[in-house]
Formats: C-alpha cells, sequence, structure tokens
C-alpha cells in the first residue's frame, strides 16, 4: 500500500513540473511586449545581441582583450576556430549568417579544362553536327564559346532535328528547312511502308503445301536401245488450311496505318475474315508500295528436285508460281484443278501421288505443275524420294515439302519385295470392292477403279 502512495506522489510531482516548464516557456516567448526596447543599446532591433556577446555592456572591452573578434576562444591553444564558441544567435556563431541579412550570390568560374568549344565537343562525342544558332557557339566578337559537356548535350539535343544534310555546316532558310522537313517526313513514312510490304511477304511465303504425284512415263517414248527417258511428275500448291482467314488479315492490320489519300496513292484491296464473315477492305497505299507488293509475288517460283537413295540430287526443275499481287483473294478463291486422265485401263493412274496415295486431283484447289526430266535409265532406277519448294524474290525459301525416303533393309531385296507386296495388297483390295458392290446391289459410278 505504501508503495502505490509512493508512486501516485510521483506522478503527481513529475505532472507539477511539466506544467511549471511549460508555463515558464510560454512566458519567454510572449514577455516582451510591443513598444518594448530589446536589451541592450537603444535603438537595436530585437534578436541583435550587443558589442562583444551577450551579457556585456555598452562600451565593454570582448573577452580576450582589445583586437579579438566577437566569439573568439578566450584562452589561445584550445584548438578551435573564431567562431566556434558562439551558439546560434551569437555574433560569430553558425547562425550570425542569417541573424545579420540575406545570403549572396557567387559567380564562380568553371575550370578551364572543363570547357570546350563544340568542334572539340563533336570530336570528343563522336556526333554529327546540328544546325545550332550562331548566338549559342560565338561570342560578340566572334570567338568561339567554350562550354561543358552537359550545356553542350542541351543544345544538340534541342537542335538535333536540324542536323545539317551535308558533311559541312549548313545554315537552315525559313522557306528551305520547311520543305525539307516535310520530305524527309514522307520519305521516312514510305521507307516504314515499304519494309512492312517486306515483312508480310516473307510472312506470306510460308503459307502453302505441297502434294507430289507419281512419276509418269509415257509408252510412246520407251523403245529398245534408249539410254535416257522422259519422266513427268505432278506437283500440286495449295494453301494451308486456315491460312486464307488469318494472312488477308494480317495484312490489312499492318497497312492500315499508311492508309491515306494523296495524288501519288492508289487502291490496294483486300478481302479478309473477321467476325464469322468475309469483309472486302480498301486501303490507299503508296504506288510504289503497291508496284513493290506486285513485283514481288510475281517473282515467285516452284522448284522441284529428285533424290536417289544416297541421298544426292539427280535432276531438279523451276517453274512459275503463278501468283500475282492479289495473292489474298487468290487464297480464299484458288485455281481449281480439273483433272481427268484418259485411258486409265492402259495408263497408270496420273492421280496417284510420289509414295504410292491417291492425290484426288480432279476438282482440287490449288496451283498444279507440271515437270518434265529427261533421266538416264540407270539414273530413274535410285530414284527415291522428291522435294518441291517455294522460292521468293532474292532466292528466299518458304513452304517446303518433301517425300519420306524409304526404309533399307539390311538385303535389298527383302525391301523391294515388301514395297511390291503392299503395292499388290493394295491392288487386290481394290479388285474386291470392284467385284463385291454389284453382287451387293450397289450401283458403281463410271470411272471408279
Amino acid at each position: 500500500m505504501r508503495d502505490r502512495r509512493q508512486g501516485r506522489t510521483i506522478l503527481i510531482v513529475l505532472a507539477v513540473v511539466a506544467v511549471a516548464g511549460l508555463t515558464v516557456f510560454l512566458g519567454q516567448i510572449f514577455a516582451q511586449e510591443p513598444g518594448m526596447e530589446a536589451p541592450g543599446e537603444p535603438g537595436m532591433e530585437p534578436g541583435m545581441q550587443p558589442p562583444g556577446g551577450p551579457g556585456m555592456e555598452p562600451g565593454m572591452e570582448p573577452p580576450g582583450g582589445p583586437g579579438m573578434e566577437p566569439g573568439m576562444g578566450m584562452e589561445p591553444g584550445l584548438g578551435m576556430e573564431a567562431g566556434m564558441m558562439g551558439g546560434p544567435g551569437m555574433m560569430g556563431g553558425p547562425g550570425a549568417g542569417a541573424a545579420a541579412g540575406g545570403l549572396q550570390w557567387t559567380d564562380i568560374p568553371m575550370p578551364e579544362d572543363l570547357e570546350m568549344t563544340y568542334d572539340e565537343f563533336l570530336a570528343q562525342e563522336g556526333m554529327q553536327r546540328a544546325l545550332i544558332p550562331e548566338v549559342y557557339l560565338y561570342d560578340a566578337e566572334g570567338v568561339p564559346k567554350k562550354n561543358t559537356v552537359n550545356e553542350w548535350k542541351q543544345l544538340q539535343r534541342i537542335y538535333a532535328g536540324r542536323a545539317a544534310v551535308t558533311a559541312g555546316a549548313v545554315r537552315a532558310g525559313k522557306p528551305g528547312y520547311g520543305l525539307a522537313a516535310r520530305i524527309n517526313r514522307e520519305i521516312a513514312v514510305k521507307e516504314r511502308e515499304l519494309e512492312a510490304i517486306e515483312h508480310l511477304y516473307n510472312v506470306g511465303l510460308d503459307s502453302f503445301t505441297f502434294e507430289i504425284g507419281y512419276p509418269q512415263v509415257d509408252s510412246a517414248n520407251i523403245s529398245p536401245g534408249v539410254g535416257s527417258v522422259p519422266v513427268q511428275i505432278g506437283v500440286l500448291m495449295k494453301p494451308k488450311p486456315g491460312v486464307e482467314k488469318r494472312f488477308p488479315s494480317l495484312v490489312y492490320r499492318k497497312l492500315k496505318p499508311f492508309d491515306n489519300y494523296g495524288t501519288d496513292r492508289q487502291l490496294f484491296r483486300v478481302v479478309d475474315y473477321e467476325g464469322g464473315i468475309w469483309n472486302p477492305k480498301e486501303l490507299w497505299l503508296w504506288n510504289g508500295t503497291v508496284s513493290e507488293w506486285n513485283s514481288l509475288w510475281a517473282q515467285n517460283q516452284v522448284q522441284l528436285t529428285l533424290y536417289d537413295t544416297s541421298g544426292d540430287d539427280i535432276v531438279s526443275g523451276v517453274q512459275s508460281a503463278g501468283h500475282s499481287g492479289g495473292i489474298c483473294a487468290q487464297l480464299v478463291h484458288p485455281p481449281e484443278v480439273n483433272f481427268s486422265p484418259m485411258y486409265e485401263a492402259i495408263y497408270p493412274p496420273r492421280g496417284l501421288n510420289f509414295e504410292g496415295g491417291d492425290m484426288n486431283l480432279p476438282y482440287k484447289k490449288g496451283w498444279y505443275f507440271n515437270f518434265s526430266f529427261t533421266i538416264p535409265i540407270s539414273q530413274l532406277s535410285a530414284l527415291d524420294r522428291a522435294e518441291a519448294v517455294l522460292i521468293g524474290a532474292g532466292g528466299r525459301e518458304g513452304s517446303r515439302a518433301a517425300t519420306q525416303a524409304s526404309v533399307q533393309e539390311v538385303n535389298g531385296f527383302e525391301a523391294a519385295s515388301s514395297r511390291a507386296a503392299l503395292q499388290a495388297g493394295a491392288a487386290q483390295a481394290a479388285e474386291r470392292a470392284r467385284t463385291g458392290l454389284p453382287m451387293m446391289g450397289a450401283q458403281i459410278p463410271p470411272g471408279l477403279y
């Protein structure tokens, strides 16, 4: 109980002391009333100290004897600088500058080794000369001005758009500068337009796939003593699935920012697939852009190469791909192949592909090419696979398709006999279906084998 009373007494004493201290502090702030003179000599401003520091009467010498500055140390050898003893508000102390008057601007010259002329700046930084006004380059006497690197960089950044078109310094004229700037902007836009065309063309080269037909030999060209025979191989190039919807939309989005009217521009039509329907759209492009687009696609070629079992090429041929600047519409509506071979009972069916499957050529959509090669019989016996590739402008390669090489067994006769057995089995199944359907009462349309 006594400890609790002692603690309460201590808290009360501390509270009384805190209130008394706050009262004394506020009393000192509001003690000087208006009209009262500050301590010291009459006429002194409030807050000023009498000469010699606080507590000194007028006319008294400062401590340390005559000749000592106010605020200096009392005893020599203390290692303290003048003014270090004074506190805030004392003459010579850290707060004396603010109490005595305002700050003054000091113009300190930049060291000469940090300044350079504009020519020296260009040689050091390796930048192109900009058309900076002469008022920033020369003084009134025509002497080249010297600035720091940062100052020259600021001027270079501001006037970089007025870079000289020649190696020497060229002054920009009022009508000529505006005309040249407009021409440069138009050239830059047309360059970006051509870059967009190049990008779209490179993407479009990989939009096709190939089917390679079975090699055909005309019996009329076979006779005793013939060492070489002409061989014909058909190649069908068709668009990849879905490319007719993706590629035209990409073309429209890529070229839309350049759509603008002008005397040197023409219509560029695109049919894209948007929102589940086909939408014919038009763009006004630069004549040079449209000409470049048409020229690039017109240079496309299809190359067919035949290889032997060792992987060496036997012969190769090239034909025009038949593309044009209207490739976007051709992808949507490719040419239709309506090929009906005659005399199917005598000649092998031309609808087979290189590996023996059926190409179903009649009414198939795509570009059909018929390659003809004259091959020696000795090389023809080693024919194993074929490869077709789309070659664009400048030799750029696009879509590619190759037949698979046959799997060679340890015994070559087994591989040949296995292939023959596979072909015989397919022929037997076709014959069985041909004779079985009439027995079931089904009608066989003409030309079904």
